[in-house]
């Protein structure tokens, strides 16, 4: 009976590289790591938080009173930056078991 070859280590990735790319759209650390499914959600949530009816991108800003409508921006992108930190957050700490092994 022939020995079973031991499987070759998932390459390593850099930590830093995958907080950089999740850093400028989330999914892109995630696919770095390989992890198309999780990219492909990350993408997918970040782009309907960008494009829903009350997003931050059609929101009109009352020039009389630009505090509030700064306020109403602010509040509306929360679910976008949510979904941004928690794909560096994951991006990193996958890219980061590659290196501990």
């Amino acid at each position: 009976m022939p020995a079973a070859e031991p499987s070759a280590p998932p390459p390593r990735r850099s930590p830093t590289l995958a907080v950089i790319l999740s850093g400028l759209f989330p999914g892109l650390g995630q696919l770095y790591n390989r992890e198309r499914l999780k990219a492909l959600l990350f993408f997918v949530g970040a782009v309907l938080t960008g494009i829903w009816p009350l997003s931050p991108l059609s929101m009109d800003i009352d020039m009389d009173d630009p505090i509030a409508g700064l306020r109403a921006v602010m509040l509306w992108s929360v679910p976008f930056l949510a979904i941004a930190l928690w794909s560096v957050i994951d991006a990193y700490r996958t890219a980061k078991q590659t290196t501990d092994g």
